[in-house]
């Protein structure tokens, strides 16, 4: 493509519908989309960006109002094709320097895969001529047509076999309308149920003029990173593929090359690719995700976006822009997560030489640590408060057992699965562990010292030595400790507190009295819990709570510890005394049949947070496939939606379990909202921490124990 004349100034960005992205759009990505705001905001930038036009949400609405596209929106789509026009140099539907334009969706959040899109649009027999013999090359013309037979059949008529319009217009005004129609496809609708996004939104349409990296041997399409997306480190990092056009690079279905084959072939564009590259992570402050392709020699941008990246890459990157300044230190610690700081200091695998394993099971969470046995967890957290490196076994575990999960390197269990209570929050933690070892193994193992592999799924003689973390590793992690002012090891549990500080401060409405039992049950499920988190889980006032737990400190019952409150050996048998009156005024029969049912649901949940975690059992989840994590959140949702009437009927049966529906419905809302720290996180409110406390509620209120439901392949 050859660029000619400037564009015409678009109409009244108030009035239109369809609007010019020339760098001066002004309108928000709410109205445009993500799509055509990067256009827009790239040519303000002075960016080589081809010309485009936008059909706004407000097209979208109209559309589905009248099931058509209005007179008035369609004349306007008219003049928008006679912009790119203006723009090239070319015309749409002639054989004189015939125009191409790409149809493509524009919602104003990212639905990676969700939508539609229309490459190549205003091809026909006759312009297939017209370009083969104007750039004389009919295999790139023949290559041009056959995509988009192929793309338009798929998209618009859904009919392999289907018959392509050979009016261009009526091409085009088929692919606006299947644009808009993908908005309210059944995968789209999904997708958005799950992450909160409002059906009404809408989808703009932004058509482009068309840049041909299959032209020549000059031409081609990459995607280009502004740092390594793997490592976070500079410079640029990205592929290129000869002949390429559209997604040919991301799909995978065509090996494509090192960005160092463009700068040996075309040094000039390679250069050019690079400082638009370092412009726009300048302007974005983030690490960016560019889309190009060049034609014949001429770069051109398509796209740019913050950056999907691993873990080491976002601790990295993180740290490298606070240094180059241009991103502050409180920016930094909110890029980072605290599962990104777990993984990269997972150590790898050690030598094990020739040793023979203590116990063998399954293997829940990867990872190698040693340490000395210990089998209470109460013990657990005392040694480990003293600088020794400890390891958890217990024949299975439960919410009672957490701060002792937290305080070990590694946990083993004897009972249970990938799916069990164990497996689930060691993965959560980032704990290695080891399930499903057998009867026995608490009494063989206790008090020796081990090292568990998570990943092989062994516990083995003495200590292990791991391959060590890199260094810089370290250092980047040091030093993001010391900007949140803790010490490295104990920065994951600090940046998850940082994620729930913002829901701690919100307005709690009082749903009923807040009782000594409620204070005392919640202290003892999850114990180590500071006020203000009871009191966001009890849906209660901050001080109420305070003073109740000061109350049972000096009764007691319960002591306070640097992470909050904890139920001492005394409250145990007061606890045990209000739960008995509990029992007695709950209708035994009717809660028994309401177990049963919610054990029916636990199999499902537990299923569910596991895919969650792992993808398959040696494959841990990254979240990098939008599409996998949503069809796991729609089970979710699904499960919590056939569950709510049970919920509110077992806190019909003791009212004190009312606020768990308002718990899991809350943990809901924040997953649709997108904070999938809400899916299964130990220390929060998420849904797998609120589902795993009723289920311990629920084996109390029916006269039962852990161990026994345990034994009962009910409770691992």
């Amino acid at each position: 493509m050859t660029a000619g004349t400037e564009l015409v100034r678009r109409p009244d960005a108030g009035a239109a519908t369809v609007v010019e992205l020339d760098g001066a759009c002004g309108l928000s990505r709410d109205t445009i989309g993500g799509k055509a705001w990067s256009i827009d905001h790239m040519r303000a930038l002075g960016l080589p960006v081809p010309p485009a036009f936008v059909i706004t949400t407000d097209g979208w609405a109209d559309y589905t109002r009248r099931g058509s596209i209005a007179e008035e929106i369609w004349a306007q789509v008219r003049d928008g094709i006679a912009m790119i026009e203006r723009g090239t140099g070319r015309r749409f539907g002639s054989v004189e320097r015939p125009l191409l334009v790409s149809v493509r969706s524009g919602a104003a959040i990212s639905m990676p895969g969700m939508m539609d899109t229309v490459l190549n649009l205003g091809m026909t027999a006759a312009v297939e001529e017209a370009l083969a013999a104007e750039t004389r090359n009919a295999g790139y013309a023949e290559d041009t047509r056959r995509r988009f037979v192929q793309q338009y059949r798929e998209t618009v008529l859904g009919d392999e076999n289907g018959v392509v319009p050979v009016d261009p217009w009526e091409q085009l005004r088929g692919a606006v309308e299947a644009v808009f129609r993908s908005w309210d496809s059944p995968r789209a609708k999904t997708y958005r149920a799950h992450r909160g996004v409002a059906d009404t939104l809408g989808t703009a349409v932004t058509v482009q003029a068309m840049v041909f990296g299959n032209l020549d041997e000059f031409s081609g399409t990459g995607v280009l990173f502004s740092r390594n997306p793997n490592t976070g480190d500079g410079p640029v990092y990205g592929e290129w593929l000869v002949g390429g056009q559209g997604e040919d690079v991301v799909s995978g279905r065509l090996t494509p090359r090192p960005l160092d084959d463009l700068a040996a072939a075309q040094p000039a564009v390679h250069a050019r690719l690079i400082a638009a590259a370092e412009l726009l992570e300048r302007d974005g402050r983030d690490l960016q995700d560019v889309e190009f392709t060049v034609e014949s020699g001429t770069l051109w941008l398509l796209q740019s976006r913050p950056a999907k990246r691993s873990a080491r890459a976002a601790v990295r990157a993180a740290v490298a822009m606070v240094e180059e300044g241009l991103i502050g230190a409180d920016e930094a610690l909110d890029r980072v997560s605290a599962d990104q700081v777990r993984e990269v200091l997972r150590p790898a695998s050690g030598d094990t030489g020739d040793q023979q394993p203590l116990a063998r099971g399954e293997s829940a969470c990867p990872g190698l640590a040693s340490g000395v046995v210990v089998t209470d967890p109460d013990e657990a957290e005392v040694r480990a408060e003293a600088g020794e490196d400890v390891i958890l076994v217990r024949p299975t575990t439960s919410p009672d057992d957490l701060h002792g999960m937290i305080a070990a390197r590694a946990i083993v269990t004897e009972l249970g699965g990938t799916t069990s209570h164990a497996a689930l929050v060691s993965r959560e933690l980032g704990r290695p562990c080891v399930v499903g070892c057998g009867p026995g193994v608490v009494a063989a193992l206790a008090g020796r010292t081990v090292t568990v592999d998570g990943g092989a799924g062994l516990v083995l003689p003495g200590a292990v030595v791991a391959k060590p973390v890199e260094q810089s590793v370290l250092d980047d992690v040091a030093q993001l400790a010391q900007w949140v002012g803790v010490d490295g090891d104990r920065l994951a549990e600090r940046l998850e507190q940082r994620v729930t500080e913002d829901v701690e401060q919100e307005e709690v409405s009082v749903t009923a009295p807040v009782t000594e039992l409620a204070v005392l049950r919640l202290i003892g499920i999850k114990g180590r819990v500071n006020a203000d988190n009871l009191a966001l889980s009890l849906f209660a006032d901050a001080v109420e709570i305070a003073a109740c737990c000061e109350g049972l400190v000096t009764a007691g019952f319960c002591a306070t510890t640097p992470a909050g409150f904890r139920i001492t050996p005394e409250g145990r048998p007061r606890l045990a005394q209000l739960l008995d009156a509990e029992r007695e005024t709950v209708d035994a029969a009717a809660m028994t049949v309401a177990y049963d049912e919610f054990c029916v649901f636990n199999a499902d949940l537990k299923v569910i947070i596991t895919d969650w975690q792992m993808k398959d059992p040696a494959t841990v989840n990254d979240h990098a496939d939008a599409e996998y994590d949503g069809s796991v959140l729609a089970r979710l949702n699904d499960t919590h939606q056939r569950l709510r009437p049970l919920i509110a009927r077992l806190g019909g049966l003791a009212p004190r379990l009312s606020r768990y529906l308002d718990r899991l419905d809350r943990a809901v809302e924040r997953i649709a909202e997108g904070d999938h720290t809400y899916v299964a996180r130990p220390i929060m409110d998420s849904y797998h921490t609120v589902w795993f406390e009723l289920h311990e509620d629920l084996i109390g209120l029916c006269g039962l124990t852990r161990a026994e439901e345990a034994a009962a392949g009910r409770a691992h």
